[in-house]
């Protein structure tokens, strides 16, 4: 649990104004590291997928296990050993985002890995197991941790990755999760204040109409790849938003701990998009540098294949990393601009036609603006990223305020975090440690919101991950009236 405002479900009322993570429909936990520039460095398209042990890279990464990440276009196998820009650890799974010196051919090598002779396709991905326990009183914050106030086990994440080298410089890559959602799932109505619980029980027509559960299915990402050339990548259909580093180097066995920081699972910048995506790099000596342009649907109801609106959503990222004789600096800043439209859809008689209209019910404009840092030296690793996001409402479409009688204001959240751990010699283990802080605005009951986690990341071997997590979030407003959460979390993950 990285953030205080999940703390808030069970201290106060729904948000009257609708987060960008809930307009931008589900999103999807924490997945493979995929996607270049995951951490600013230069994108070497997708990393390998973990299958066969190599050498670290990157330093800091030694000994990292392979991870769920998508390869390099062309790549045969996975090399997990190899490089890790890990979003949080960046020791901890190669390949999952690249290395700093993965990263210094970087674009530059797609071309070259693109051959005109089509490949067979890769299957990997990776998963993990999970045992959550709440400390603190759950009467105050057992709603928060997602599973419940008692100990409880379960399965998250579950990804698998199809990827293709097509021939004639084209790629393809896609990245689907296989969740329990939506059974079990509960859902708040701000309305009655009342929770349900989703059921996805069913009668099986082949089992004389025995009841089973059913489960779905997520596409993370699904795109084609042309490699035009190093300073010039064009991607078209549902891509990962290229910003910051955790977004794109989020699988399980990649990160340090078990879940996204606040800033990150709030989606103020879209964790996805459809559309269209260009980048490259180009590097000088120990100098790298780097772009990505991003035209979409932007957000809404539907954006995963319809846009509700005429407005375009457009993005950017530009990133520079510097090779040093006393570690790898990486800095990068990324923007999204674009309008949320929700639009029923009715049918009417005119002029003795039928037709349909899409009356608007919804509109916002908003503005997300980030900035992220990324330090390695030999098994060191800091990162840090902000966020700020802007929400201004169409006057037509502005909604109701939390207090009865008002309107929802124009409003502006920010939030940053920043993560540190060091990876000792022994058995793989990185004692690491990390702080959060969100300011939610004033659309919010929950004004601010804090979070202190750290623990142990242990690599037994390239694939296999071990995590001992501890979570401490407060409202730092209330002071002694806050409601705090103390949580324990232990994890497995590995990717095959």
């Amino acid at each position: 649990m990285s953030s205080a405002l999940l703390l808030g479900s069970s201290f106060a009322a729904a948000q009257a104004a609708p987060t960008p993570a809930e307009t931008a429909g589900p999103a999807a936990p924490s997945g493979p590291a995929p996607a270049p520039d995951a951490s600013g460095a230069a994108p070497p398209s997708e990393p390998a997928s973990p299958a066969q042990p190599g050498t670290s890279a990157q330093p800091g990464a030694a000994n990292a296990p392979a991870l769920a990440a998508s390869p390099a276009p062309g790549a045969v196998a996975p090399q997990p050993g190899t490089g890790a820009a890990g979003t949080v650890d960046a020791s901890a799974a190669p390949k999952a985002g690249g290395g700093a010196d993965a990263y210094a051919p970087a674009a530059e090598a797609i071309a070259e890995d693109l051959t005109d002779e089509a490949t067979k396709i890769s299957i990997y991905g990776f998963a993990d197991f999970t045992f959550s326990t709440l400390l603190s009183d759950a009467k105050t914050s057992g709603a928060s941790t997602g599973v419940g106030p008692n100990p409880s086990f379960y399965v998250g994440n579950l990804n698998v990755y199809l990827d293709s080298n097509l021939g004639k410089k084209f790629r393809s890559l896609i990245e689907v999760r296989f969740t329990y959602l939506p059974d079990g799932a509960v859902m708040f109505d701000p309305a009655t204040f009342q929770n349900t619980r989703v059921s996805a029980a069913f009668p099986d027509y082949t089992d004389f109409s025995r009841t089973k559960k059913v489960g779905g299915v997520i596409i993370e990402r699904a795109w084609l790849e042309y490699a035009a050339h190093p300073l010039f990548n064009i991607r078209a259909g549902q891509w990962l938003t290229p910003y910051g580093i955790w977004n794109v180097d989020h699988g399980s066995p990649v990160i340090l701990s078990n879940t996204r920081p606040y800033i990150i699972g709030a989606e103020w910048l879209p964790q996805r998009q459809t559309g269209i995506e260009a980048y490259g790099s180009h590097g000088i000596s120990d100098t790298q540098v780097g772009y990505h342009l991003t035209v979409s649907n932007g957000r809404g109801p539907v954006d995963s294949y319809m846009d509700l609106d005429k407005n375009k959503a457009v993005g950017w990222r530009l990133w520079l990393q510097q090779d040093t004789p006393y570690g790898t600096v990486t800095v990068g800043t990324s923007g999204y601009k674009g309008r949320y439209t929700d639009a029923a859809q009715v049918a009417a008689l005119e002029d003795g036609a039928f037709v349909t209209k899409f009356p608007v019910t919804a509109r916002y404009d908003e503005l997300g603006l980030a900035a992220d840092l990324k330090y390695t030296w030999g098994e060191f690793l800091f990162q840090s990223e902000y966020i700020m996001h802007d929400v201004r409402y169409d006057d037509d479409y502005r909604p109701a305020g939390i207090i009865p009688g008002t309107w929802a204001p124009d409003n502006r959240t920010w939030g940053a975090y920043f993560q540190t751990g060091y990876r000792l010699p022994w058995y793989g283990i990185m004692p690491w440690f990390g702080l959060e802080y969100d300011r939610l605005g004033k659309s919010s009951p929950v004004v601010e919101g804090a979070a202190a986690v750290g623990g142990l990341n242990i690599r037994p071997t390239d694939n296999v991950v071990l995590k001992l997590v501890g979570v401490h979030v407060w409202m730092p407003y209330l002071k002694k009236k806050s409601p705090d959460m103390d949580q324990l979390v232990a994890q497995v993950a590995w990717s095959f």
